[in-house]
């Protein structure tokens, strides 16, 4: 019986090993991952795994990936990568979160969310979508980790309303016990550029791989 017990032990220890070794990762974003910033992401991810999922809607936030009125559309950009498998089209469904959490069992769990609930009047009404999305990304059994919104020089997106939807996230994650990763402290929007919220493609890839640097020191541990 212990020589039985003791295998059991093993299989498990060398399962969740193996897991972690090569873990299914899914990634959902908005906009900003719908460029250099996702690519570059997904590049270092599958350094250390062969299944990454990545999938962003342009204008999206929580709210959207939780489907709650049904699936939303975006009409400015999505990207999906599965493998070999890659739509990128300007208008689609918004996958619900619950859905592909469903459908991959992914053992890490990465959301990139932030700007558009702080391009909202009240940023703080974004606090239950954000609240339940790290619960249901706790509660599959995953890693969860939450990127925070990068900097902006926009009257949409202020500096003001980025700190507040920053700290929001922030807190919400230290009380569902995700891991999140402060933008505003890797990046600095160009004063140069009149458009206030998305960055140009360096800028953007060099957000990445500072992201992805962190990602894959905390999947290390």
């Amino acid at each position: 019986m212990k020589n039985l017990f003791f295998l059991a032990s093993m299989i498990i220890t060398f399962s969740v090993r193996a897991e972690l070794t090569n873990p299914t990762i899914l990634y959902i974003g908005d906009s900003h991952s719908y460029g250099k910033l996702g690519t570059t992401v997904e590049a270092q991810l599958s350094t250390i795994s062969d299944h990454v999922i990545m999938e962003s809607s342009c204008g999206s936030s929580a709210y959207t990936w939780l489907g709650k009125t049904g699936y939303e559309k975006t009409v400015c950009g999505f990207w999906k990568k599965d493998g070999a498998d890659e739509i990128r089209t300007t208008e689609h469904q918004t996958p619900k979160f619950t859905d592909e959490v469903t459908k991959y069992n992914p053992a890490v769990i990465i959301i990139q969310l932030g700007t558009n609930m702080a391009a909202a009047e009240k940023p703080l009404n974004s606090k239950n979508s954000i609240d339940q999305l790290m619960k249901e990304a706790k509660a599959s059994g995953a890693e969860c980790i939450w990127i925070g919104p990068p900097d902006a020089n926009s009257k949409v997106v202020t500096k003001e309303k980025l700190a507040v939807t920053n700290n929001l996230i922030k807190d919400l994650a230290d009380l569902n016990g995700c891991k999140f990763i402060d933008s505003l402290q890797l990046t600095e929007f160009p004063k140069d550029s009149k458009e206030g919220i998305h960055y140009p493609p360096s800028l953007s890839k060099a957000w990445g791989e500072k992201v992805s640097a962190i990602i894959l020191n905390e999947l290390k541990k």
